[in-house]
């Protein structure tokens, strides 16, 4: 359905209970659409989520108390979205495409969560899984 669905978690009683849901999308956006993944930054201030359809990473802020997401933007991105990651540090997102073969590197604005890309380059057929380690050494 193109949204995330927000919980919270009674540890106490193992219980997880909805308390919001919210579009993924634009409300103009009438085409079809998958989402795929769906990422939160290490310091737990915005979640993201791939769109495939519309090619863009939706921005969300959580609220630091009530953990309510609020749309701050849908960025647009490669082809057919759908494997991306965020680097430890919080500081840069890839993503991966489907369709072209690319990865594009972008940085994450730590005030508005909003990426501003770097760079894409051709990494080979379909990648489907991105995973940044920490540098060893």
């Amino acid at each position: 359905t193109s949204e995330v669905t927000a919980f919270r978690y009674d540890a106490g009683r193992g219980i997880l209970t909805e308390f919001q849901t919210i579009s993924t999308l634009p409300e103009e956006y009438a085409q079809i659409n998958h989402t795929a993944g769906i990422r939160i930054t290490p310091d737990g201030r915005f979640l993201y989520v791939s769109n495939r359809g519309h090619n863009s990473i939706a921005v969300f802020a959580i609220g630091p108390t009530t953990g309510m997401l609020t749309a701050v933007a849908q960025e647009p991105t490669v082809a057919i979205p759908r494997a991306f990651n965020i680097d430890p540090s919080g500081k840069f997102m890839l993503v991966g495409s489907l369709e072209s073969g690319e990865i594009a590197t972008y940085r994450i604005d730590s005030e508005s969560g909003r990426l501003g890309h770097v760079e894409t380059q051709k990494v080979g057929v379909e990648p489907m899984w991105i995973h940044i380690t920490e540098p060893v050494g």
